[in-house]
This record gives structure tokens, sequence and C-alpha cells, in this order.
């Protein structure tokens, strides 16, 4: 099979096209046929070695993926051959024309999801579900902010909160503007003050939930930002920076900071997954998610995506289709 494959870490350069052969189901696993794959952050993460996970080399990244499957493993009885997925390897893999994953860490595509809207569902609107509803118990009504608006798990969190009753702040960049059109507000958090935004938005009382996926100066504004009892949900750090909480704020306002790491759950907890998978598709039913804004590449083009994510340069979700 042909496969993006990265032989050392350090940037989108390392990441080349290989043939590699065709990949074996193990015990508990299931192989799939790779219709789409989704491209993450944390994908330009892995690659640089910087992410929580660090992969073995030379190894193929890709950390969600649809498809079909074609073959199981051992002990594997809730998928057979031709079962439409979507799946999430802990360590990569997706950036291929064939996957092997875990079944724990594999979902079901009902038919009347698209594949390649169904390659998002895991990081992307799976993350946003989780973070909304599972973590920050999101209620119709109340006023929600998304920081790193514009990009895939951004946008995909700014869908899933309106379909849930919301009001929704996006908070990026001035070029992501456009990318966040679902939002009721947009806030440009480099050139406005973040804090003063989100409170005269507000009308001086502060956002309900707050869903960081920047960090940094980001999340210390959004902190200030808080209504009393307010939930600040942890999803990731794209600034680089990792922001340090004054104790002093979450107990004047009563607030609640959760860290959303959807990722290390599936597969832990069992039928999670599934059940943030059925969630996003109930919502999907209900208003239907824009195919786009999506950009495919292809195997060849990985490395260069990559440094596009690098660069700031991508607004709302790649995808990769090998």
């Amino acid at each position: 099979m042909r496969a993006a494959l990265c032989r050392a870490f350090g940037g989108p350069d390392a990441i080349e096209v290989a043939d590699l052969p065709d990949p074996v189901p193990a015990t508990g696993e299931v192989v799939a046929r790779v219709r789409a794959a989704g491209m993450n952050f944390a994908d330009l993460l892995m690659a640089q070695g910087r992410y929580q996970v660090t992969p073995p080399l030379p190894y193929v990244p890709g950390l969600e993926f649809a498809g079909e499957v074609v073959a199981v493993g051992s002990g594997v009885a809730d998928f057979r051959p031709g079962d439409r997925v979507a799946g999430a390897p802990l360590t990569g893999g997706c950036f291929a024309e064939y996957v092997a994953v875990p079944a724990a860490r594999t979902v079901h595509v009902p038919d009347d999801l698209p594949l390649p809207l169904a390659a998002g569902i895991l990081v992307g609107h799976g993350t946003a579900s989780y973070a909304l509803r599972w973590r920050g118990r999101l209620k119709p009504g109340e006023t929600v902010v998304i920081s790193g608006a514009g990009g895939g798990v951004g946008t995909a969190a700014i869908a899933v909160a309106r379909r849930m009753g919301a009001r929704v702040i996006a908070a990026a960049s001035a070029a992501k503007r456009e990318t966040a059109g679902e939002a009721d507000a947009f806030i440009d958090y480099t050139s406005e003050d973040l804090t003063a935004r989100l409170k005269a938005l507000t009308g001086g009382r502060g956002v309900a939930v707050a869903l960081d996926l920047v960090g940094g100066t980001v999340f210390d504004s959004m902190l200030r930002a808080m209504a009393p009892l307010g939930r600040l949900l942890v999803v990731g750090f794209a600034s680089g920076e990792l922001p340090r909480i004054p104790s002093e704020r979450i107990l004047i306002k009563n607030l609640t900071v959760e860290g959303v790491g959807f990722g290390g759950v599936i597969g832990t907890v069992p039928g999670l997954g599934q059940e943030v998978a059925d969630h996003v598709v109930t919502l999907h039913r209900a208003q239907p998610f824009a195919d786009g804004p999506a950009e495919f590449v292809t195997l060849g083009d990985v490395g260069l995506a990559l440094g596009r994510m690098a660069a700031r340069q991508v607004r709302g979700k790649l995808l990769v289709r090998p």
C-alpha cells in the first residue's frame, strides 16, 4: 500500500510517500480501507516529536479516518468486512490506503453520513461534542466562546454548540473570520481586547462556557471573562504557551476548569466513543453539518499541508484522500 511516512521528528520535511506492506489485523483489531483521513494540529505536534504520544520511527501519521472494514482480527465481534467505520488509532497510521486500528477505537458510521464528513467525527466534531456536552454541560441559551475558532476542531465546535442551542462567540485571527461563519459574534484576538469584548458581548456578566484551543494569553483573557459558575474547557495549546491558572479566580467565581482529552478516553471508557459519535450524528441529522470548509490533499502533499498548518495558513478542515 502507499502511505505517508515520517522518518524523523522535526517537521514536515521528513515526510515522504512510501510503499509499505498491507496491514494484517492483530487480535482485537480491524483493518479498514481509508477513504478520507482528517488532519489535525496533533498530527503536526507528533511529527515534531512534541505530542504526548511518541510513536517509534519511522511511522505513518494520521490520527483519524473514515472508510470500510476489509478484515477483522480474532476477538472482534462488533465489526465485519464491509462495515462503514471511523476510527482514531492512538499513534497514527491513517495517512495511508489501509490502516489497522483497535476495534475499541473504532465506531460505526451510518449510511446517511458521508465518509469525508465522518473522517472528522472523532477528533473534530467528536472532541467538540465530548467537550461541550460531557465536560462543559452546555445548556441551550448559554453563551460559549471558542478560541482558535478558525481551525478544524474550532469550526466543528462552533457547529456543535450552535446545534446544542448555544449562543456562540468565535475568537480567532481576522484571517479566520470567514471560516467561523456559523458563530453569532466574532472577536479578532490579535487586535482586540478579548476580555473586554467578551464582557461587552454578554452585558458584563461573562461567558458560561469557554472552550480553549490556544492557551497562553488567550486562556488568561478567557478566564478573566468567565461568568460565575462558568466552565472553562482546556482542549489544546496551539500557541505553544502552557497557561498557569490563578486559583483565586476559580474560587471567587466558583469556576470549573476541565481537561478535554477525548483521544485518551476512546477505547478506555467502554462505549464512550460510539456514544459521542452517535450524538454528533444526531446533531447532523437535525441540522446537517456542511461538507466544508474542507480541503482535500493527496498523500504526496501531507508534508506541505502540515507545513501550512504550522504557519497558521489553514482554514477549516484538511482531509487526506489516499
